[in-house]
Formats: structure tokens, C-alpha cells, sequence
């Protein structure tokens, strides 16, 4: 009887063991009815899933990602305050628990963790204002960071992310953004914390802010979705975009963020995108791989021409470039898709890319030139900065400063290049005045012998 019960129990809790993978392998990423979704590793960008990921969509309130970070980027003293003026945005979701008034004096940072916490559209348009002086031109400051950025697919018309047709992006390209901003040390401490107060101002009492990320903080009127591993980042609604998340979890090393755009309010419930996020997470984490970049003996050397190279240059006008690999540089991506790469790692290709798309002297030894692209069935792996190993001077640079100067001649008071090539010049010369000596004297004794037979025959 006890070794029955005994047995009984070891199968319940093997049971139990397994059910988290159980749980894990019924998933299907592509089960879920988000129309616009992409997965990708924190880390080396690369991408675990995606459905539409580069089909525009509309993105919302998770514009103010970017709101947020070039704020950041653009400001000197984030704890300094403002007066905020009257121009700002008073419709949509505001500074809660009292929105901003008109001149009201605010700390920057106080504003960000609006924007980005509870969402102001009143913070963040403040914010553009400020910043640029209106909100169209703080969009061109965006449109410039997202082609910095590589975001293809995307144009923004305010900070805010105000429902305008001409304001878009894609999964794919939210991802990078957010990847982007999730470097930087105060973004990460902005979009992952539960609540923040804002001290008092000249207008208004202290706010207690709490994040409506639901994978991060749960309100006491909700339910709780909170996920372990969430990290960040932003939550977006509006009739056209529908409900729409940006979010990020880092588990054992590993870093992840997902973009899901377009469930739509009355198709889904409100909890459907929190729920699906905790499930993709937990799929990517068991499905994640990486292997050292050293692992998989990739070309890092590479020559190309140089133009408007002196011809005073060793090699003449090439340059020497190798691709600056850390030692902890990795790969990526799925277990299976990481496993083909490393066993075929010499189909990998490297796509040099100068900068300018030419190279131009004068380079100095370890200048970045430019970067080079490893990829592997057209997708790009990762990308590492090429590096002059030789200096190519300029033409001229070491030539007489008279403009009508030659390359191919030098200044005749000060001789230079190689002595042995005088030496034979002027070898050269003694030789055919020695032939021209021979010739004369050659023919100066025709003409002797000419004379005497002359005479002979006259005798």
C-alpha cells in the first residue's frame, strides 16, 4: 500500500513537472487574431516571429515611445521646469489624476513619466512644443530619427499619436524603436515602474501616477496580469488603431519585445493583448538560441579602392578594412534557425558598405569607414563597423605646391624616390653616349679606309 502511494505521488508530481511544457508546446504564435505582430531579441535585433510586421498600421499611444526618447536625447537637464504654456493638446487621455493646466510649471522628467505612464496627450504635446516650438515640427524631428533609425515604414504627424491618416507605422518598425530606446538607462527606468509621483506644482497638487502597462502594474479595480519578467514598454487605444502594445520582458540574459497592433475594442476583450504577450514571452524565452559570433569563422578582412589617393601610397590607392567583432558578439534567434545557420555558416555573406558609398582620402588608420552587413537567405544577421587598418593619404598632399605640378614628376632641387633609379638613369645616359662615341669612331674609320683604297688605285 505505502509503495503504491508512494508511486502515486511521484506520477502527480511528474504530472505537475510537465505541465508548464505541456502548457508551452499548445501555444501557436500564429493562433492569435492580431492582425500585425513581431517578436524579436533585444539583443541582436533578430526576428522570432512576425505576422504583417511590415504592413502599415496605425500605432496610437505607443508613438510616445519615440516622444519619450527624444526628449530624452534632447534635453540636458531632464529635473529642470518648464512653463508649458497653453498650446498643448486638451482632448484624448490626460495627466491623471488632474490634467495639465494652462502655464503650468513642471519638471521634464515629470512629464515623461506622464507620457509614458498614464499616457498624456497633454504631456507629451507639452513637451513637442517645448522642445521644437510646435508639434509639426517636433514630428519632423521624429521622421529624422526614424530614418536614422531604419524605420522604412513609418511617418508621424505629432507626438502624441493622435488619430491622423498620415500617421503610421509598422510592427517591425516599432520594434526597432523600441529596441533602440530600451538602451538608454532613464527610458528603461521610465516605462518599467508600477507608480510615480509627481510633486506639486504651481497649478496642481502632487499626482500618484500608476502605470496602465497591465504586465506591469495591476490597478486595484482589475485583475492581475502582471508577467515576472515584463520590463516595459507602452499601451495604445483608439477607435482607428484599436488596441495596440509595446512591451518587453528579460529573462536568464535573454531580452525580448513584442509589438502587437489592430485587436480592435469589441472583437477582443481588453485583457486579450496582456494575455497574448505573457504567452509569446514564455514561447520565446523556451525557444531562444544564440551562438558567438567567433564560432561561425566569418571573412572580416576586406580591400577597396580609394578614390583621390596619392600615388605616394604604399599599395598605391587600396585600403586595408576589417570588421570590429566584440569577443561577445552573438547571433540569435529561434533554436532551429540559429542550428541551420551554424551548420551552414559558410553561406553567410559580408556586404562591405563605405560611407558616402565610396571611399575618399585622406583616411587615417582606425577610422571607421563603414559597416558591413552578414547575412544569411537575405536577412541580415548582424552588422559590425569596418575599420581602416592603413592611411591613404590625399593626392597633392605630398606633391610641389605648383597647381600645374605632375604626379609623375618631382622637384628637381630636391631629388626624391628611389636612388637606385638614378643610378640606372644615369647609367643609362653614359651607356649611349658610350654607343654614340663607338658609332662616331666607327665611321670616322670607314672614311680612313675609304682614302687609302682611293689612292691605291690612282698609283
Amino acid at each position: 500500500m505505502l509503495k503504491r502511494t508512494i508511486t502515486a505521488l511521484l506520477a502527480a508530481l511528474l504530472f505537475l513537472a510537465l505541465l508548464p511544457g505541456m502548457a508551452l508546446a499548445e501555444f501557436d504564435p500564429a493562433s492569435i487574431s492580431t492582425p500585425y505582430v513581431c517578436l524579436i531579441d533585444q539583443d541582436t535585433g533578430a526576428i522570432l516571429y512576425e505576422h504583417n510586421a511590415h504592413t502599415q498600421a496605425f500605432p496610437a499611444s505607443t508613438t510616445k515611445i519615440m516622444t519619450c526618447i527624444l526628449t530624452i536625447e534632447m534635453c540636458d537637464d531632464l529635473y529642470e521646469t518648464i512653463n508649458i504654456g497653453s498650446g498643448f493638446d486638451t482632448g484624448g487621455s490626460l495627466t491623471s489624476p488632474y490634467p495639465l493646466t494652462r502655464d503650468e510649471e513642471i519638471r521634464i522628467i515629470d512629464l515623461l513619466y506622464c507620457t509614458m505612464m498614464v499616457s498624456g496627450n497633454d504631456a507629451s504635446s507639452a513637451l513637442a512644443i517645448y522642445l521644437a516650438g510646435s508639434q509639426a515640427e517636433f514630428a519632423n524631428l521624429m521622421n529624422q530619427k526614424a530614418a536614422e533609425l531604419g524605420m522604412t515604414g513609418t511617418h508621424f504627424v505629432n507626438a502624441n499619436g493622435l488619430h491622423d491618416e498620415n500617421h503610421y507605422t509598422t510592427a517591425y518598425d516599432m520594434a526597432l524603436l523600441s529596441r533602440y530606446a530600451m538602451q538608454n538607462a532613464t527610458f528603461r527606468e521610465i516605462v518599467g515602474s508600477e507608480t510615480f509621483e509627481v510633486p506639486a506644482t504651481n497649478n496642481n497638487p502632487a499626482r500618484l501616477l500608476e502605470n496602465a502597462n497591465r504586465l506591469i502594474h495591476t490597478r486595484e479595480d482589475r485583475d492581475n496580469l502582471e508577467y515576472a519578467y515584463a520590463t516595459g514598454i507602452k499601451t495604445g487605444d483608439t477607435a482607428y488603431a484599436g488596441r495596440c502594445l509595446v512591451a518587453s520582458a528579460e529573462h536568464d540574459g535573454v531580452g525580448l519585445i513584442l509589438v502587437l497592433f489592430g485587436d480592435m475594442e469589441g472583437e477582443v476583450p481588453s485583457e486579450y493583448r496582456f494575455e497574448n504577450a505573457a504567452q509569446f514571452f514564455d514561447w520565446g524565452f523556451a525557444n531562444y538560441a544564440s551562438v558567438p559570433v567567433s564560432s561561425l569563422n566569418l571573412v572580416t578582412e576586406f580591400t577597396a579602392p580609394v578614390n583621390n589617393a596619392s600615388f605616394e601610397n604604399a599599395g598605391q590607392n587600396m585600403l586595408s578594412v576589417q570588421a570590429a567583432i566584440s569577443s561577445d558578439a552573438k547571433i540569435g534567434g529561434l533554436q532551429d534557425t540559429v542550428s541551420t545557420i551554424q551548420a551552414n555558416s559558410a553561406s553567410i555573406t559580408a556586404n562591405p558598405i563605405y560611407n558616402g558609398g565610396t571611399l575618399t582620402a585622406p583616411i587615417q588608420a582606425g577610422d571607421v569607414v563603414g559597416q558591413v552587413e552578414y547575412s544569411y537567405n537575405q536577412q541580415v544577421l548582424f552588422v559590425a563597423d569596418l575599420v581602416a587598418q592603413n592611411s591613404v593619404s590625399e593626392i597633392g598632399s605630398v606633391l610641389d605646391a605648383d597647381p600645374s605640378a605632375s604626379p609623375l614628376l618631382v622637384n628637381q632641387d630636391e631629388p626624391e624616390g628611389n636612388p637606385f633609379l638614378i643610378w640606372f638613369i644615369i647609367l643609362g645616359i653614359l651607356l649611349v653616349l658610350l654607343i654614340l662615341f663607338k658609332l662616331a669612331a666607327n665611321r670616322r674609320r670607314r672614311k680612313r679606309r675609304r682614302r687609302t683604297v682611293y689612292r691605291y688605285r690612282r698609283r
